[in-house]
């Protein structure tokens, strides 16, 4: 395999070059018409919005390739940073690896819930997001919980490259955990399986219950962790935070390639819809629309992206029809 052929695979095929070509012209044409979008300043603060969103997008993602959804996750940010300034104000590492453990049971408490009852995922993590949002509430009794510890937050957030920060590598760091996953391991194979056909993955032997606890303990894992590592970098938390993330999380995975109705998606190609979500959000900023300007843009780029993913679909059925035809007619003759 040609090293181009192997790029455009783990972006997710010829839809994912599509929308590497997206970002790379969304990329273009904020550098020519936002002054000081390339500053180091701002492409800083970009990494760090995809330091958020994208580890948040990446467990969603997961369950989603699976077949299933995890409306719980926005909660789980609010609770995953609360949890953090609660239990970690001797050491911030125990405050996150708090947090990061509770994410992770709530995650297998999901998939173990909705697999034995055989219920919609949307049920069960509907009430989850509930019942976490009102423990956020109750684990900051009606205030924004703050942390003296800014140590922590000042490591987290150290410009490294005067680009990069600890927050954005964990996420990348995550990212590439996630492909070696999907693309090397029997796991990976049996999630997109159980996504695409369940029953076909169930009689042959695939362990979908197995899948089903690993991307929902990750969704949990991912959502608990980057809300653990906001609450330190800005040294507060509250019930609030992360209130609109799981939207937009959403939004991310379908513009990066994962299908809804499960078994289509890569980490390459959601890495791809953070990054066009999280430059488009940055540019608009900058030349300053508002907060209704941005979200009508992200609903008009992801219309656009759906529709032109269904388009080129349709092409291609007919650019497979039309080779096949023919080949039939040159086996022929």
């Amino acid at each position: 395999m040609s090293g181009s052929n192997k790029f455009i695979r783990i972006l997710g095929g010829a839809s994912g070059a599509g929308r590497a070509l997206l970002l790379v012209l969304l990329l273009v044409a904020f550098v020519a018409f936002v002054p000081n979008f390339t500053s180091s300043n701002n492409v800083y603060a970009l990494f760090q919005t995809f330091a958020l969103l994208g580890l948040v997008t990446l467990g969603l993602s997961l369950t989603m390739i699976s077949g299933e959804f995890d409306l719980s996750v926005g909660a789980m940010v609010a609770v995953g940073g609360l949890i953090t300034l609660k239990t970690g104000e001797s050491s911030a590492l125990i405050g996150v690896l708090f947090a990061v453990g509770f994410g992770a049971a709530i995650g297998i408490f999901n998939a173990t819930l909705f697999s034995r009852l055989n219920i919609s995922s949307l049920v069960v993590t509907v009430g989850t997001m509930m019942a976490l949002s009102g423990l956020a509430y109750w684990l900051a009794d009606g205030r924004v919980v703050s942390s003296d510890n800014f140590d922590a937050g000042e490591f987290l957030d150290d410009p490294i490259m005067s680009i990069l920060s600890v927050r954005s590598i964990v996420t990348f760091v995550a990212f590439a955990m996630v492909a070696v996953l999907m693309r090397y391991t029997r796991s990976g194979r049996d999630i997109i399986v159980t996504g695409s056909k369940r029953r076909v993955a169930v009689a042959a032997g695939a362990r979908v219950g197995l899948s089903l606890g690993i991307v929902f303990c990750l969704s949990g894992v991912c959502a608990a962790l980057a809300g653990s590592l906001l609450s330190l970098s800005l040294a507060t938390a509250s019930a609030q935070m992360g209130a609109n993330i799981m939207i937009q999380a959403a939004s991310a995975a379908i513009i990066g390639g994962v299908a809804l109705a499960g078994g289509v998606g890569s980490a390459g190609g959601v890495l791809v819809g953070v990054f066009i979500l999280a430059t488009l959000n940055n540019g608009m900023s900058l030349l300053g629309a508002n907060a209704a300007a941005i979200l009508l843009t992200n609903g008009v780029v992801l219309l656009a992206v759906v529709l032109a993913d269904g388009h080129l679909v349709r092409q291609l059925l007919v650019s497979a029809k039309e080779r096949r035809a023919r080949q039939l007619q040159l086996s022929g003759s």
